[in-house]
């Protein structure tokens, strides 16, 4: 047999014995799939919370086939900065944006030349491709003449809001191409919309806006196909014809799904209104269940599921459940207290599932501290990628824990940030919030918030008020011992500047 007869039979075996997998020799690399929920609570998925009146058995199906972590969080409260830190594995107070969410039509808030996951995983040959929410800046081109000045004027959440954004509205050239978004930023392709489905409410494909958006009455652009009760539909119909397409390819693939549910901009579709009992809210967690559902079914249709790592979480905690839900005895939270927006655990702690089957050990589950910018570090490690100084300065390797080979954490601490800017460091069992004794949300959403002493996250050495807790003895943050331990405060608060001032918590 000559040489080169000897080298097909040869690489043919191996693919018939799955040694080489269906994407060839190139990588050996996992797909990869990251979904991630809006305001979805620890307490909204059964598999965390058992008892609820209603089941998520799509998310709980992810868990019984992976490893749940019930102590992951998200590095802030709400939603833009953590969908920054999420990307980037650095958090979002070392950015412009030190506080609140990017308004309507803001700028982009990652830099051009800053690594993402996509920019990571394109590095090993990744198809990589994102849909449904953004909500991280976009760099708008503005009508001719107009200076574009326009974006911290555009910070609105109150009063009168959709009148100055319908105004910002019609300085944009919606025909232009877009720039600093995620074509721009690693990703191949992207669908969806720039921000949550009501504040911009058109669909973006890659660099432009599509569809035939017009403006309505208050000169605000509307795209009449992009409704509140189907928009996730549509980013899942999208996700899966992707999926579709570059499992022909030898190449593995990254799809980040970022699901508009169940966020307040969306409605619950029909088939689901009432189904829980509890609340409109919670209905639309059976929609969020769904698409997960229809994800991991495209999967197993096409045979991917063995080669497909899943990771499915949400953005931060639950919006607060003012309504039916606290009154008919579902706490979307848990039994964690705050809720989105809040600097006590839960408007941070969050869902975490993931699904890698023959590396992650099935049904199993953790309570390893993990924030979710590690899942740079972590992603970087399972491609077998050393990450540069300059990136992911504040993202963890949290492989070990993911395979059930941890010895030693990855992580004894971790800071957290609510929506007004206000700083928690958690360091082992402690954790201290600074400058308030409420919950450093914004008023509309929290239900325990009192007004700031001082609003000072950048010199915790001039914080007058605060608050400690013993999370090991107290994780339900009730016993604040701030003035019990003076000496301890001082510690956390040095600990916290040198990480402000050294620009990464990750050691080189």
């Amino acid at each position: 047999m000559n040489r080169r007869i000897f080298l097909f039979v040869a690489v043919a075996a191996a693919i018939a014995a799955g040694g080489l997998g269906a994407r060839g020799a190139e990588t050996n690399q996992p797909n990869i799939v990251l979904i991630m929920a809006d305001d979805l609570g620890w307490g909204d998925v059964s598999c965390n919370q058992p008892g609820i009146a209603y089941k998520t058995p799509n998310i709980d199906r992810l868990a019984k086939e992976g490893i749940r972590f019930t102590n992951a969080h998200a590095p802030h409260a709400v939603c833009t900065p953590t969908r920054y830190s999420l990307l980037t594995g650095r958090y979002c107070w070392r950015s412009f944006l030190r506080e609140g969410v990017l308004p309507g039509y803001s700028r982009a808030l990652i830099a051009p030349n800053r690594m993402t996951l996509a920019t990571l995983l394109r590095q090993k040959g990744y198809q990589t491709a994102a849909f449904g929410k953004w909500h991280i800046g976009l760099d708008w081109q503005v009508i001719e003449g107009d200076p574009g000045d326009f974006h911290f004027g555009s910070q609105l959440h109150g009063p009168g809001a959709g009148k100055a954004i319908a105004t910002v509205s019609q300085r944009v050239n919606h025909s232009a191409p877009i720039k600093g978004g995620p074509v721009d930023l690693g990703f191949d392709t992207f669908f969806g919309t720039p921000s949550n489905c009501t504040r911009i409410p058109v669909f973006i494909r890659d660099r432009n806006v599509i569809g035939s958006p017009a403006r309505d009455k208050t000169g605000q652009m509307v795209d009449p196909e992009l409704r509140r009760d189907t928009v996730d539909d549509r980013h899942v119909d999208e996700a899966i014809k992707n999926i579709e397409a570059v499992a022909k390819k030898e190449n593995p693939f990254f799809v980040y799904l970022a699901l508009n549910a169940i966020h307040g901009a969306v409605k619950c579709p029909h088939e689901f209104l009432g189904k829980t009992g509890i609340s409109e809210r919670t209905d639309k967690c059976l929609w969020l269940n769904k698409s997960v559902g229809r994800v991991l079914d495209t999967l197993d249709r096409l045979n991917l599921a063995d080669d497909t790592l899943v990771i499915f979480t949400s953005d931060n905690g639950p919006f607060a459940a003012r309504g039916n839900d606290l009154k008919k005895g579902h706490d979307a939270s848990g039994p964690y207290r705050g809720f989105k927006t809040d600097a006590w655990d839960g408007g941070t702690r969050v869902p975490f599932i993931v699904r890698w089957p023959g590396k992650v050990k099935a049904g199993t589950t953790t309570d390893t501290l993990l924030c979710l910018t590690d899942i740079m570090a972590t992603l970087a490690a399972v491609t077998g990628q050393p990450l540069p100084p300059w990136a992911g300065e504040d993202s963890f390797n949290q492989l070990p824990a993911w395979i059930g080979e941890e010895t030693t954490p990855a992580r004894d601490g971790m800071i957290t940030q609510s929506y007004t800017g206000i700083l928690a460091i958690r360091r082992g069992k402690w954790k201290l919030i600074l400058d308030t004794l409420g919950s450093g949300g914004f008023p509309r959403y929290s239900l325990e918030v009192q007004q700031h002493a001082t609003m000072s996250p950048w010199r915790p050495d001039m914080s007058e008020v605060g608050q400690l807790y013993d999370i090991e003895e107290d994780p339900y943050e009730t016993d604040n011992v701030y003035e019990q331990h003076p000496e301890l405060v001082q510690v956390l608060e040095l600990q916290l500047r040198t990480y402000i001032n050294d620009g990464r918590t990750r050691p080189l």
